[in-house]
């Protein structure tokens, strides 16, 4: 392996670790994309030691952040600086459903900067399964990086193409920001998605999905006995 190559998979893992954690809050999908544009223009990158480099710079980030949310629990998310990353209301609605849907989520959050950040505290501060989460990113390296990095390196490889028939750098700089526009869209995209989620419970009283509809009262008066039977049972404890 030469200095070179060394130093283009070095950055590979260095780019998917530090955007990872959040530093800066861009979509992972903007690092795929790097390490496939390092791969179709560097001849001495191979794709088989690309390809790990990047799934290993995620793996490292998520671990990171899991084990800090594990370390610090629950109080992790009374500093300021959390509650930016992750809102209170935001955390109770991925509490509320991390339970039935753990991976789905992981998987899910790493579409999104400021969300993914939160999601692998959260699951390190509610001490979920660390072999799921590891299976969630082993899901994720194969398939979704695959997809982003063998795509990246199509559409990479037939703009080198144009340059060269075209005999221009302007090429790169029409693509590349049509490139990242395409990428912002679908960040877009995928953030209107999760919000679109059903809200959690405000009270025990409230329906399961957490939302009232319009004209009904706050409360579900249907659930009352229950909630009775259940606070009179913590009151005899």
């Amino acid at each position: 392996m030469t200095p070179e190559a060394l130093y283009w998979y070095a950055s590979i893992f260095g780019w998917m670790f530090f955007t990872g954690v959040g530093v800066p809050p861009v979509p992972e999908e903007a690092g795929i994309l790097y390490a496939a544009g390092v791969y179709a223009l560097h001849p001495e990158v191979k794709w088989w030691l690309a390809w790990p480099a990047v799934a290993l710079g995620i793996t490292a980030a998520d671990v990171t952040l899991y084990g800090v949310g594990r370390w610090w629990g629950p109080r992790l998310f009374e500093y300021r600086w959390v509650q930016k990353v992750m809102s209170a209301e935001r955390r109770a609605r991925i509490e509320h459903r991390f339970g039935r849907h753990g991976i789905g989520i992981l998987l899910l959050a790493r579409f999104l900067p400021p969300l993914r950040t939160g999601v692998f505290l959260i699951a390190g501060a509610t001490r979920y399964s660390f072999a799921k989460f590891l299976l969630a990113d082993a899901i994720y390296g194969v398939v979704g990086v695959g997809i982003f990095f063998f795509g990246g390196t199509w559409v990479i490889g037939l703009i080198d193409q144009a340059r060269h028939l075209l005999g221009h750098w302007a090429v790169y700089l029409v693509a590349v920001p049509v490139v990242l526009y395409a990428v912002y869209r679908y960040y877009r995209y995928l953030k209107a998605r999760e919000l679109k989620g059903p809200q959690p419970p405000v009270s025990v009283l409230q329906g399961p999905d957490g939302a009232v509809p319009e004209g009904q009262p706050a409360t579900n008066p249907a659930a009352a006995r229950a909630a009775e039977r259940e606070a009179k049972a913590v009151l005899k404890d």
